[in-house]
């Protein structure tokens, strides 16, 4: 088939030209009105008529009125650019009309030429119908797969770029929403915002349609999970009865280090057995070394006081029947390098003494980092933390097992109080867990039933 477009400035004159060029069996495609100035809105109307035969005509003396087709324009995409010429058309056929696709596949369908006393042919008509049925069919089918497919067609044939559904849009939304809301959460408990990060790596997607209340459960629940999962604990308290234990408390001056080791030894006496020793090598206060003799007498267990790495050894020896031994020793600053290297003196290697630092939750979280640092050199077995009842929030405890994962010294035991021995919590992750997700105002319930 050829197809070409004239150009005319009436069709009347347009007819005539296409008659005379391609003859009087030529189709009609399309007719339509363009400008021809350089800006195009402000140029001369003329008429385009696209025209078609099937056999060849012999070129005729209005050759210079002819010119390709124009293509698509690159602004629209083809599909898009073709369904939206085939509405028009379709919306416009008249009996009498053909219809057909030129190179670039648009739909054409425009009049007949008008011969004036030559009637319609009823057969085109009828052809023309059921083209016409048949098209529409077919552009319902593919505007259907478009939206099906929920693609975005890019110009000039590049590959389809996957759209976001608005459902999952608005489930991203949701979820960003979600963690966000945990974050702030975490960061409220006192937690750094690197360690409530890496909380949020072991949260999953939280389940949508639930209440609010559902969801604030549900959170907790994950967080407490999560954080769980984060703790190191160690059992403090060895109960085979052929290995004599030995636990030694050191850490800076004021942490509670005499109070505690008397709540340890109450706890060892009233749930396992009397076979306790209390050792001292605290000589620099009195005070120290006076407590710890009541906390023996009222206990009824032997206390021993050292000044020397070879009394501290004597007095082993002494009580090497004892099932449990325990050690208090003087604070000593973190700044004070010697002090702490002297102690390490007493508490020797080959010894077999746990030794267990003593932190309180009070303290400033870099403070606390540094004092793990400087302490560090003792070799340091399990971490205690005291006064957690004074803090607005323990978020700190998470912080200070995230700092180096290499070496993470686990938790033995907790205190939240003064009573001996009912304020002593032996460390475990759920304890942990609630009591970083739990404000000390809101109180933590029964903490004598957590050594049970």
């Amino acid at each position: 088939m050829q197809v070409k477009i004239f150009e005319s400035t009436d069709m009347a004159s347009g007819l005539k030209l296409v008659k005379e060029t391609l003859g009087p069996d030529a189709l009609i495609l399309s007719t339509r009105t363009i400008r021809s100035g350089k800006l195009g809105v402000i140029g001369k109307p003329v008429l385009e008529i696209t025209a078609a035969i099937d056999s060849p005509w012999p070129e005729s003396a209005q050759q210079p009125y002819l010119r390709t087709t124009r293509p698509a324009s690159p602004r629209k995409r083809p599909f898009t650019r073709w369904a939206e010429d085939t509405t028009q058309h379709l919306a416009a056929v008249q009996p009498g009309q053909a219809i057909t696709y030129d190179s670039q596949f648009r739909l054409h369908q425009e009049p007949q030429p008008f011969v004036e006393n030559e009637p319609a042919c009823p057969t085109e008509l009828d052809e023309l119908k059921d083209m016409v049925k048949k098209l529409g069919v077919e552009v319902s089918r593919l505007n259907s797969k478009q939206e099906s497919n929920e693609k975005k067609w890019k110009i000039e044939g590049e590959p389809a770029v996957q759209c976001s559904s608005p459902s999952n849009q608005d489930d991203q939304s949701t979820q960003k929403e979600e963690e966000n809301q945990l974050l702030d959460l975490l960061l409220g408990q006192g937690i750094s915002a690197d360690t409530a990060r890496e909380v949020l790596r072991f949260i999953p997607p939280g389940e949508t349609g639930q209440s609010a209340e559902q969801q604030e459960c549900s959170m907790n629940a994950m967080l407490a999970q999560a954080i769980e999962g984060m703790i190191h604990v160690a059992s403090p308290l060895c109960q085979e009865e052929s290995t004599q234990q030995r636990i030694a408390l050191v850490g800076p001056t004021g942490v509670g280090k005499t109070t505690t080791l008397a709540k340890i030894a109450a706890h060892y006496l009233s749930n396992f057995s009397s076979s306790i020793a209390l050792i001292t090598i605290d000589t620099y206060r009195i005070a120290a070394v006076e407590q710890l003799k009541v906390y023996g007498a009222i206990m009824n267990l032997p206390v021993e006081v050292v000044i020397s790495p070879e009394q501290l050894e004597q007095a082993l020896l002494r009580h090497a029947d004892k099932e449990l031994i325990l050690i208090d020793t003087a604070g000593r600053s973190p700044k004070d390098s010697l002090c702490i290297k002297e102690l390490a003196t007493f508490l020797r290697t080959d010894l077999a003494i746990d030794k267990h630092l003593v932190l309180s939750a009070t303290t400033r979280e870099s403070e606390l980092f540094e004092t793990i640092k400087r302490f560090s050199i003792l070799g340091i077995d399990n971490t205690i933390i005291t006064k957690t009842d004074e803090c607005a929030t323990l978020g700190v405890m998470l912080d200070i097992q995230q700092q180096d994962r290499s070496s993470t010294i686990p938790f033995s035991w907790i205190t939240n109080g003064q009573r001996v021995p009912e304020d002593l919590l032996t460390a475990s992750p759920e304890i942990v867990a609630k009591l970083i997700l739990t404000s000390p105002s809101q109180g933590f319930s029964s903490p004598s039933q957590e050594l049970n």
